[in-house]
């Protein structure tokens, strides 16, 4: 068997408004039993932590990574009450049965106060969340320094970096000197009179935000990265995205005001790159390439009363990046909480070429046949692969699949349960 390393991202919590979210259940009878009510129909919320707390116990799980966004509106309290959630939900954190478990959590514009933004010190409105990140025995968001961690499964090894994409939210410097203060007054104003709740909520809405990168952040993240044989994949989390949604949104700064120079700087590295975001509450996987370049996928998780991701990478028997998969578990129209089929994204680039012998007559082969199965193809491979048949057999098969030339049936699954189709 290849190697392989599977980690969780989980998009954006949004607690308390979460756990108001409702199950699949259409409830017109206020007289029916509550607490029948509750086991035919639980939040997805819950649902969800359940089914990450069960991959986690799996031992198949090398960490977690957590994207922002945990509260609504800047409440302490929702994120206070987040951070014990996961904690005692995952068993993560110095107190936790998994307290050995890497786990990252970045900041969100949603975490951010408007309060504490207006502060003179940047940093202010980030210091009420690590401490309600300290209090529950979890790591620290990053805030001026980019935060690595290492996820390591059978001998593999993978670097992912935290960043902090929330400097300018709720920062009011981009609007003009000449009337800053008026509207800062007026913005005041709305906020502190009606409805404070649908105030709030149409203040951070429209977007009353600089979301950015610090310059020094950039710098300290390129100086940081290992060289290509220490860091054969690199994996970046942070709240926003490097391109802009699909939904065309109307409001100002709602993208990142430099994630260009953002991406340029992956796409010059000499390694695959891994975006995780969170934020757009979709979850689009995107793939920018330079000509000749390593890839950089921009991976999106949906908010989690959608689902979240797994994501698989697959290494060569060599310790090159295969290929990333990215397992989606969603909610289906019933409000069942389902594994859908894997997106695979190639890794390795031209760094396939030792392959090029073997991959010509197996896929002749698979043309030939149509379909195969794993234990007949591995009987039909031994006149191409003169030795350790099954893991040549693996790797050219999943080199052929990140290509799009073949189909894996039941690719969820070990290597043999296979069954492998090939056409024209």
């Amino acid at each position: 068997m290849l190697s392989r390393l599977r980690f969780i991202q989980i998009g954006d919590i949004h607690l308390p408004s979460a756990a108001q979210s409702k199950g699949a259940l259409d409830d017109k009878d206020a007289r029916f039993p509550s607490d029948l009510k509750t086991i035919i129909s639980n939040t997805p919320i819950k649902q969800a932590f359940r089914k990450i707390y069960e991959l986690v116990e799996s031992g198949e799980i090398a960490g977690l990574v957590i994207m922002g966004d945990l509260t609504d509106f800047g409440k302490i309290d929702g994120y206070a009450a987040c951070a014990r959630y996961i904690s005692t939900a995952f068993q993560v954190g110095a107190n936790g049965q998994h307290s050995d478990m890497p786990l990252g959590i970045i900041p969100g514009n949603h975490d951010v106060d408007r309060a504490l933004a207006k502060n003179a010190s940047f940093t202010a409105k980030f210091k009420p969340l690590v401490a309600a990140l300290a209090n529950e025995g979890l790591p620290s968001i990053p805030v001026t320094d980019p935060i690595w961690l290492t996820f390591s499964a059978g001998g593999i090894a993978v670097r992912l970096v935290l960043l902090n994409s929330c400097w300018g939210c709720g920062s009011k410097e981009f609007i003009p000197d000449e009337f800053r203060d008026d509207v800062q007054d007026a913005i005041e104003k709305a906020l502190s009179r009606g409805q404070p709740d649908k105030q709030i909520a149409a203040y951070y809405d429209r977007q009353f935000d600089t979301p950015a990168f610090s310059n020094d952040t950039i710098e300290k993240l390129l100086n940081a990265i290992p060289n290509a044989s220490d860091c054969p994949v690199l994996v970046v989390a942070a709240h926003h995205n490097l391109l802009p949604q699909r939904l065309t949104r109307l409001a100002p700064y709602t993208e990142l005001v430099n994630s260009g120079a953002v991406r340029g700087a992956l796409q010059e590295l000499d390694v695959p790159v891994l975006y995780l975001h969170g934020h757009i509450h979709e979850d689009p996987i995107e793939l920018l390439q330079r000509p000749g370049g390593n890839v950089v996928a921009t991976i999106a998780a949906p908010e989690i009363v959608k689902g979240f991701n797994v994501i698989e990478l697959v290494f060569t028997r060599t310790s090159l990046p295969l290929t990333c998969r990215i397992i989606k578990w969603r909610f289906d129209q019933g409000g069942y909480l389902k594994q859908q089929k894997p997106v695979t994204i190639p890794l390795i680039g031209s760094r396939r070429r030792s392959h090029n012998d073997s991959l010509a007559p197996l896929y002749s082969l698979l043309l030939k046949h149509r379909e195969l199965y794993w234990n007949q193809l591995k009987e039909e491979a031994k006149a191409i692969f003169a030795s350790n048949v099954e893991e040549e057999l693996e790797e050219a098969l999943e080199l052929l699949f990140s290509d799009g030339r073949i189909e894996i049936y039941n690719y969820e699954l070990a290597s043999y349960n296979w069954i492998v189709g090939a056409r024209v």
